[in-house]
């Protein structure tokens, strides 16, 4: 009996590492809330709530844009990517930068937990916002390839489409520091207008 609900746990945690990482290869969909990206990325698109960070209370989507190099570790672009989290308000709803870095520590804990067998890691974020502009750090432990501890850089803005009302939150992320070439491949990658 033990081990069978040790491998039961062992095939979940497969399952789960195939699907994060190979499902934009083979489930990209059209992507909505970026127009233009580098053609060697890999593309995914998520409903939130996402089932690893319930803790996100945001309806609406996630759409993600790897760099080539995202699972490669000896590359530049490793865990480098792009990713916006869309989301349908409430009337006058407002988040405050609070409540935004609080989103990315679930994600990043959540995220954690489904790759690592459901081993527990508090993720450390630090965010600075000018405006509706946003910087900070992700210290993690990155649990896909290298199992090591890793320090993410992130810019994001929010941007509200009156028109639709949708509030979209556009993030890029590396843990390569700025200025450094991974960031303008980064910035290449363009939002779609409203």
């Amino acid at each position: 009996m033990v081990k069978r609900v040790k491998l039961d746990g062992i095939l979940i945690r497969l399952v789960t590492c195939i699907t994060l990482i190979f499902s934009p290869v083979i489930f990209a969909e059209e992507l909505s809330t970026y127009s233009k990206f580098p053609k060697s990325s890999k593309t995914e698109v998520i409903p939130f709530p996402v089932e690893f960070a319930s803790d996100i209370t945001l309806n609406g989507i996630e759409e993600l844009v790897f760099l080539p190099g995202m699972y490669k570790p000896e590359e530049e672009d490793f865990f480098s990517y792009a990713f916006s989290w869309t989301h349908k308000p409430e009337k006058g709803q407002v988040f405050q930068k609070s409540e935004i870095q609080e989103f990315i520590v679930a994600y990043y804990k959540g995220l954690y937990k489904a790759v690592s067998d459901g081993k527990e890691y508090e993720p450390a974020v630090t965010m600075e916002q000018a405006d509706e502009e946003y910087t900070g750090q992700i210290s993690w432990v990155e649990p896909f390839v290298t199992k090591k501890k890793q320090t993410l850089h992130f810019k994001g803005n929010q941007v509200y489409c009156e028109k639709i009302n949708e509030l979209r939150w556009y993030f890029l992320v590396s843990p390569q520091g700025s200025p450094h070439s991974v960031w303008d491949e980064l910035q290449s990658i363009k939002p779609s207008n409203c």
